[in-house]
């Protein structure tokens, strides 16, 4: 997978004083960064976003399902059909409700470029083993 994904979704947000706002938020995948997702915060669909929070991919796709996440950002289901993420920067602190199907559908299309980092991560770890280590890398008579 070469080019980035993009997903826009119709959220709610709570401020810190507690009050709802209908907002557009963007999640995105780039290649190049293949464990991270993007929440961009747009006014509008075509304008650039006024603000992006970047967080782990696995992050978004077990706060799904359940709770996920200690630091600035959290994400946890809240209900059948919605997903939370919290953010919290110093003493503030937002919460982003999303509906869950766009936010599966987002996550799920962003696997296969999991795995294909995968493969790139283990092919290079090999490559590096192999020169670091006298004689390559053996394979262990026992497996």
């Amino acid at each position: 997978m070469s080019r980035p994904l993009e997903k826009t979704i119709d959220a709610t947000l709570r401020s810190v004083i507690g009050e709802w706002h209908e907002l557009l938020v963007r999640l995105r995948y780039v290649p190049h960064d293949p464990l991270a997702v993007r929440l961009d915060f747009l006014v509008a669909e075509s304008e650039p976003p006024v603000a992006t929070w970047v967080f782990a991919r696995d992050l978004l796709a077990t706060g799904l399902t359940r709770p996920s996440g200690e630091g600035d950002v959290r994400v946890r289901p809240h209900g059948q059909d919605a997903t939370d993420v919290e953010l919290i920067s110093g003493r503030a602190r937002c919460l982003v409700r999303m509906a869950s199907v766009p936010v599966r559908d987002f996550v799920v299309r962003t696997r296969p470029a999991e795995e294909h980092c995968d493969e790139e991560i283990a092919t290079a770890l090999g490559r590096l083993l192999t020169e670091l280590l006298p004689g390559g890398v053996r394979k262990n008579a026992d497996s």
